[in-house]
């Protein structure tokens, strides 16, 4: 193709966190990428919470492709330096059952925690200021970008694309990615749209607030709850029979400039139906009144945006790639917000993506084969995330069994983060990049651990003990039993861990420093075969030289903060114009 300003190699069709981070990456490695997004940033959009195996795959995405702007956004500390200081603190993902008409249980929460620093704590997103930054990043690397131009048609041939946009005219590319969320272009263009094949039915209700309360002042105290961390500090989940709510705050720590709260409501559609006649704001206060302890969260809160009612949330697609064109995780398919999912799927995608790209552009080979890893793993995830959320939605039948259930998934969640963390460690050995290869190898691959034949296992016969459960087949106690028999029997807890103990309900502990060395000699000591020498390996190594990285950052950038106002105080000019330079083209 000849060098045109309207001949690209690869189109990308949407301009959030996934279009844009892929955009950097393929930009950064001599790429020539178009990026088309149909509105203008900044804009609202929601995927606001991040999970431990969102943010390493952020580091192993910008560790293996050079474009260190993307590990920006895998620690809360680094968010908020250098993207936005309107960005929430996630250290941990708490849940907090509720009966209609009674205040809340003080025994009846659990709570997971997030990495503490140097490896984590997680994040609130506040998208309109994370997918802008990621943007100029884009550009910045070379991008071809064009804001509030709607693509109206793709046409496809043997050569290539050709895309037609209302504002700018037409433009061509050898291969096009769809990152267009829900209402993608290519799932309706190619007719890909199909009954969602997923056992979750929910909807959803939400919006942004502000004067939203700090669930602790209102919840008993943590001498009665005794969790490790405050509720406020994380994504905060109130359940109940048939749903939950979702309390996502980007106030909740001392360096935050933000007053928004990002809140929601997800229903059984079964038990749950949408009435007629009932606006989405009545609805959604009409559930906040059942429930007196959230009733007092929200008694001062108010809406600063419209409040957004969905019928079904799950959508699916028939394929994930095609001749000379892919699908985003979130163009092609979507579960429901519960567990944070959505951008942990994305980032494993962009990581098994870009390369693929830049060597399909590099080859001048797009063949479709050379893309099925995508079509395997993304819809397997989708799968995956199916089970894990059917299962919750059943069993906030009874706290119980919520109490077992919820356990399951922080083993996964613990295999499949340090999973990621493997490929970050021999490349912190090595240096070269094809070490993350691996998590596209058993027992790497996809998220949650579901690769490992044991944890799959696990996950699955504990999945059957669930639904078993919820088809009249077993009693409660009898579920709740069978579930902390198979944790048991999988010996991939670790016994530092109160995972097998029920009255614990924040059975991992903490994830700060010496609780973290504890779970890696575990691995490395004490834990069978099947785990020892596949994870937990090296990790202290790694934990080590990045805790002195980051405690060498902050008093640098203290120290730098005030050199800088006493010089400013003294003298006019300076040289900080010079502090940064965009990295050398591939």
């Amino acid at each position: 193709m000849q060098d045109d300003q309207r001949v690209f190699d690869v189109a990308i069709v949407g301009g959030g966190i996934g279009g844009t981070m892929l955009a950097a990456i393929l930009a950064r490695h001599g790429v020539r990428v178009l990026l088309l997004e149909g509105s203008g940033h900044p804009r609202f959009a929601i995927g606001e919470s991040t999970v431990p195996e969102t943010t390493f795959g952020l580091r192993v995405l910008a560790r293996r492709y050079d474009v260190p702007e993307i590990e920006h956004l895998a620690t809360n500390g680094a968010l908020r330096r250098h993207v936005s200081s309107n960005c929430g603190v996630k250290r941990n993902f708490s849940f907090v059952y509720h009966r209609e008409g009674e205040p809340t249980r003080a025994e009846e929460c659990t709570q997971y925690p997030t990495w503490g620093p140097p490896l984590g704590p997680d994040s609130h997103y506040l998208r309109q200021d994370v997918d802008a930054y990621m943007f100029h990043v884009a550009v910045s690397y070379g991008a071809t970008a064009h804001t509030h131009t709607v693509v109206e048609d793709v046409k496809f041939d043997e050569d290539g694309v050709t895309l037609v946009t209302r504002e700018k005219g037409t433009f061509q590319a050898s291969y096009v990615v769809d990152a267009g969320g829900m209402r993608a272009l290519l799932p309706e263009r190619l007719g890909l749209r199909q009954e969602p094949p997923y056992r979750t039915r929910s909807r959803t209700i939400f919006t942004h607030m502000v004067n939203v309360r700090p669930f602790d002042s209102v919840a008993p105290p943590r001498e009665q709850h005794g969790m490790p961390s405050p509720f406020s500090q994380g994504t905060l989940h109130h359940l109940f029979q048939g749903g939950w709510f979702w309390v996502i705050p980007f106030d909740n720590h001392s360096a935050g400039t933000s007053e928004l709260c990002s809140v929601g409501i997800n229903l059984d559609l079964d038990r749950h139906p949408r009435p007629e006649g009932v606006s989405a704001e009545e609805e959604f206060w009409r559930h906040v009144r059942k429930f007196p302890s959230v009733a007092r969260q929200f008694e001062d809160a108010r809406a600063v945006r419209p409040y957004v009612s969905t019928d079904r949330t799950q959508f699916s697609s028939r394929s994930v790639v095609g001749d000379r064109w892919c699908l985003l995780p979130h163009a092609s398919d979507f579960i429901d917000p519960l567990f944070s999912s959505g951008l942990a799927v994305t980032v494993m995608a962009l990581n098994a993506l870009s390369h693929r790209i830049i060597d399909a552009v590099r080859e001048d080979d797009f063949d479709t084969a050379r893309f099925g890893y995508l079509e395997q793993w993304i819809k397997r995830m989708f799968r995956f995330y199916d089970d894990l959320v059917s299962c919750s939605y059943v069993s906030f039948d009874d706290f119980e069994l919520w109490n077992a259930w919820n356990r399951v998934w922080t083993i996964t969640t613990l295999y499949g983060t340090n999973a990621q963390n493997q490929a970050a460690v021999a490349f912190e050995k090595t240096g070269d990049p094809a070490s993350f290869t691996a998590l596209e190898t058993a027992p790497y691959r996809g998220l949650q651990g579901v690769d490992n034949p044991w944890v799959g296992q696990l996950f699955e016969q504990a999945r059957d003990v669930v639904l078993a459960y919820g088809g009249g087949d077993l009693t409660k106690d009898q579920a709740v039993t069978r579930i902390f028999d198979l944790l048991r029997e999988s010996g991939l807890c670790p016994a530092v861990w109160g995972t097998l103990d029920p009255q614990d309900r924040c059975p991992s502990g903490v994830f700060t420093l010496w609780p973290l060395m504890r779970i890696l000699l575990w691995g490395r000591f004490r834990s069978p075969q099947h785990v020892r020498g596949t994870y937990f390996t090296g990790g202290a190594r790694l934990v080590g030289k990045e805790a002195v990285q980051a405690l060498t950052t902050d008093v640098r950038r203290g120290s730098s903060l005030v050199q800088q106002t006493v010089r400013d105080m003294w003298v006019n000019w300076n040289r900080d114009w010079t502090r940064r330079e965009i990295p050398s083209r591939k």
